[in-house]
């Protein structure tokens, strides 16, 4: 079914591109053909075609493959190596100071706009332009706002409305780890992480966003939409409550999770942020350790509880029809049984 979806979701981003395409035929023709000299046509925007150096896309707290950026929207990637990387925790921001900029303009050529606005009608959601890097070229535009729209396919339809029952989800993507409101809560550095608030020079405010780096992949992009469905009741920036929620106690219990300290426990290490939260919680379930579709063997970072939950979630959901799913049959009838 998951497949299915992503496969109905690229049949749509090659309908836009074609659409696109035409356009562009017609205003090379139109500059060449008939005596009275070339023809204005408005909108008719054709863009050279650049495949930049591989770009590291870690997810939360988590460990992902590398994506090599496509030349083109449908195109396989090239098989390179992997990196497994571990940014901050979800919720573990650092300190900064939000800066007041107005946002810079947007790049996005007409095709890689057409399908932003699809995938916003289509799935609710809202995908930021305005100050965003989505790829210096159309095509790593359409490849970088599609795997949005291939994660948003491939996570159940609940899970999508749950996660944005309070707000619209809203996706940046930027060097920075730029919010919004222009907060940068793990530094200026790029980072991929969800966040339920936002800082402005006016203060604190609830929001519902994912921040990514710029060539992150639709599993990286599902892991994230799993954090924002995990925190779908939990107040803005009490991340780590969400620990102690019937969904997480009953995954814990399901995955081979132990929650060593009591729930006035967990509420007291908040203060101390996720190391002193980690050490109340024991993992003894099975070694999450897969190939992915290059042949790779790559591990789930999992420091504790939550982050399991949204890369095996986001694994499951959001994985390369390339890559095989191993039998890890106790996490999949969990999600199978609680999202759906």
């Amino acid at each position: 079914m998951t497949d299915n979806r992503a496969i109905s979701f690229w049949i749509g981003i090659s309908l836009i591109v074609a659409g696109i395409s035409l356009l562009t035929i017609f205003w090379t023709m139109a500059i060449d053909g008939g005596s009275n000299g070339p023809i204005a046509v408005a909108g008719a925007v054709t863009t050279p075609v650049e495949t930049p150096d591989a770009t590291e896309e870690p997810a939360v707290a988590s460990a992902t493959e590398t994506a090599a950026p496509a030349t083109t929207a449908a195109a396989t990637p090239p098989p390179i190596a992997s990196s497994i990387s571990a940014t901050p925790t979800v919720g573990e921001a650092a300190s900064s100071t939000p800066i007041a900029v107005a946002p810079g303009p947007s790049n996005l050529t007409p095709a890689a706009q057409a399908l932003a606005q699809s995938i916003e009608s289509q799935y609710g959601v809202r995908i930021l332009s305005a100050g965003q890097d989505w790829g210096a070229t159309g095509d790593l535009q359409l490849r970088n706002i599609g795997a949005i729209g291939e994660a948003l396919a491939s996570v159940p339809a609940g899970v999508r409305a749950a996660a944005a029952a309070s707000r619209p989800l809203t996706f940046l993507s930027n060097q920075t780890g730029m919010t919004e409101a222009g907060w940068e809560p793990y530094g200026a550095r790029e980072a991929n992480f969800y966040s339920n608030e936002d800082v402005s020079t006016s203060g604190r405010v609830a929001a519902n966003q994912i921040v990514l780096q710029p060539g992150s992949n639709s599993q990286t992009i599902a892991h994230e939409i799993m954090h924002a469905y995990q925190m779908r009741d939990i107040a803005p920036g009490e991340y780590a409550l969400a620990l102690l929620t019937p969904e997480m106690k009953s995954f814990m219990e399901a995955t081979g999770w132990t929650q060593t300290g009591r729930d006035d426990d967990v509420r007291a290490a908040v203060a101390g942020g996720w190391t002193g939260i980690n050490l109340l919680f024991k993992y003894e379930g099975r070694a999450l350790t897969y190939n992915n579709e290059f042949g790779d063997s790559v591990t789930l970072f999992t420091p504790n509880p939550l982050e399991a939950y949204a890369e095996a979630g986001g694994f499951y959901y959001g994985h390369s029809i390339r890559t095989a799913l191993p039998e890890w049959a106790e996490y999949w009838s969990w999600f199978q049984s609680h999202a759906g």
